[in-house]
């Protein structure tokens, strides 16, 4: 499912933020409370009471309603159901690709900020790291990996190995970088939009899959290798990224051909300046989105 990635992350991300639920320890055996049996609650009682859940219930409720949600949405929007079990070979980041593998980014990124979304949330009802990041690559993977077995009984779509593969490598870096702390001082993975000419035209609307102005990057950040206390060290970041323009059809009255590039390039570390200005890190958002115009590219053509 090439087009969606982005999309999907966000109704799940939304749910999630709007629910305020968490996955835990399904590991733990930890017991559910007794219900009251001389008291009968009411669905919205029970859910103003949500504070009060016990962990496990939480976990069990996260699961089933985001489960619920995406076969719902996958009905009703992605042609689910409608065809019987497929594979689709979609390549990876040929040139002769659909979208020159912007998407198989979008994929790696999407279940990468997802799984630290539940990390963060499993974290916040008392987890410890180890099991809180656990708990998250599970329920991400677990999810994203639905999403794509729905591909696969839509017409329009299929079951997509390298989907799946970019879904397991953004699980397992996520894993990787809150499991381990000096991983989390070193780098991120980012996504940067400043909107194509088709968007700014209004000739498409879905910024998710507006891949003509996305670009992907890992920023390193040299005071996580180093350990200093120089704050112009701490300040400057270095990037590896990729990216595709011309591949939509909406733009091709904006570019003259399909375009793959990397690039490399000197950057600011918004987390760090914006702490240092104002005592705050903005929740960390700045080590999954990456600000525009904030760093000097070079930048080499791959066709």
């Amino acid at each position: 499912m090439a087009n969606k990635p982005c999309y999907r992350f966000l109704i799940v991300i939304s749910f999630c933020l709007v629910t305020k639920t968490s996955f835990a320890a399904v590991y733990e055996g930890e017991p559910y409370e007794a219900a009251k049996e001389d008291k009968k609650v009411s669905f919205l009682d029970s859910l103003s009471s949500f504070n009060d859940w016990p962990r496990k219930k939480k976990v069990v409720a996260l699961n089933v309603a985001a489960v619920s949600t995406t076969v719902l949405a996958g009905a009703a929007s992605w042609d689910y159901y409608s065809s019987s079990f497929k594979f689709e070979d979609e390549g990876w980041f040929d040139p002769d690709t659909k979208y020159g593998g912007a998407d198989k980014l979008g994929h790696a990124y999407s279940a990468y900020v997802l799984t630290s979304a539940y990390n963060s949330i499993y974290r916040k009802w008392g987890y410890s790291d180890e099991k809180a990041i656990l708990g998250g690559a599970l329920s991400s993977w677990s999810l994203t990996t639905l999403i794509e077995l729905g591909d696969g009984f839509s017409k329009n779509y299929g079951f997509s190995w390298e989907d799946e593969t970019m879904n397991t490598l953004g699980v397992g870096l996520a894993y990787l970088r809150h499991r381990y702390p000096t991983l989390k001082e070193t780098f991120d993975f980012r996504t940067e939009w400043f909107p194509s000419p088709a968007f700014r035209h209004g000739d498409r609307l879905d910024p998710f899959t507006d891949y003509s102005g996305q670009k992907y990057l890992i920023a390193l950040k040299p005071d996580g290798f180093l350990k200093t206390d120089n704050s112009l060290i701490k300040a400057v970041e270095i990037h590896f990224g990729y990216y595709t323009r011309g591949y939509l059809q909406e733009d091709r009255r904006h570019f003259s051909s399909e375009n793959r590039y990397t690039y490399f390039a000197v950057g600011l570390n918004m987390t760090y300046i914006l702490e240092q200005l104002t005592g705050h890190r903005a929740g960390g958002v700045f080590d999954y989105i990456q600000v525009p115009f904030t760093y000097i590219p070079f930048s080499s053509k791959l066709d």
